[in-house]
């Protein structure tokens, strides 16, 4: 061979198949690697709420209000909607009226005292002669009932503070509040209406932001929870770039397209980005390298 031929320690030429594997075959898995890299740095997604909910009531009965109109924004815990109610607020006014009656405590607890103090001074008189036995044996049973008294006007307070706050309950079963925050996507139901278990109100929660890409499978385990990538929505709103982290990394291949989902969470603080929008996201070439095979 000539003075550029692959010789080995004992001078004699390399046989090209071990060529190939020492000094080829590296490099052109590199160049694969870098070419993947390159095309993962530019994918379409699509930005979707982290969250909606179809918000119902627990009750059936006729819409009273609803406090939001489509687009308004709202926070965990405010008030959306409620049936009418006037029979439930009525009956939670009684028991709690009754629940906070304690003159009839007052009262049997009174009695149950004076009983007692009366059989003291009968046994008293009794141990003298002063008075016959039947005597202190009516005292005795008169405590008795006096204390069975007192214990019943006690658990009659319980009983009265256990239906107030099923009174409460049912109340608050006519009335739905928010159970996030973020902005109201439709409202299905108007005032007047009657409803069962038919949905009033669809809530998005929009901060964060949820984005979807669908990436080839050549890419699966390249691509792994916590990675972080930038998101730049469709025109008007592309200069809104922002950097997402991958959530979620499907393990299922979708053998049609060749292709895995993968979620990213994007932050999106003052509603700023809305939900709905195409999207393109791109991971840095370091980033997949760095996880390659």
């Amino acid at each position: 061979m000539s003075d550029s031929s692959a010789h080995g320690k004992s001078g004699a030429p390399l046989a090209l198949p071990v060529l190939w594997k020492c000094l080829v075959a590296p490099l052109l898995l590199v160049s694969a690697n870098l070419a993947l890299a390159q095309e993962a740095s530019n994918f379409d997604c699509l930005i979707e709420p982290w969250e909606q909910v179809d918000i119902s009531f627990a009750d059936h009965g006729i819409v009273s209000f609803i406090n939001v109109e489509k687009g308004q924004s709202v926070a965990t815990g405010d008030v959306l909607a409620g049936l009418e109610s006037g029979v439930e607020m009525a009956s939670v006014e009684l028991r709690r009226h009754k629940a906070n009656l304690a003159e009839e405590i007052r009262a049997a607890e009174a009695s149950e005292a004076f009983s007692k103090r009366n059989l003291e001074r009968l046994q008293d008189l009794y141990k003298n002669k002063a008075v016959p036995m039947h005597k202190v044996d009516e005292a005795e049973t008169d405590v008795t009932v006096a204390e069975n008294r007192a214990m019943q006007a006690r658990e009659n307070q319980k009983l009265a503070q256990l239906e107030l706050h099923m009174a409460e309950e049912m109340l608050g079963r006519r009335t739905i509040s928010s159970p996030i925050d973020g902005v109201v996507l439709e409202r299905q139901k108007a005032v007047g209406e009657y409803l069962e278990e038919e949905p009033v109100l669809s809530l998005a929660q929009i901060d964060p932001l949820r984005v979807q890409v669908l990436m080839p499978v050549a890419l699966f385990g390249q691509v792994k929870p916590g990675m972080r990538a930038m998101v730049t929505p469709e025109a008007p709103l592309a200069d809104h770039r922002n950097r997402a982290e991958v959530v979620v990394v499907d393990r299922n291949i979708d053998v049609a397209s060749g292709t895995f989902g993968v979620q990213l969470q994007l932050d999106n603080p003052g509603d700023m980005i809305p939900s709905g929008l195409k999207c393109s996201v791109n991971f840095e070439e370091e980033q997949l390298l760095a996880t390659s095979p």
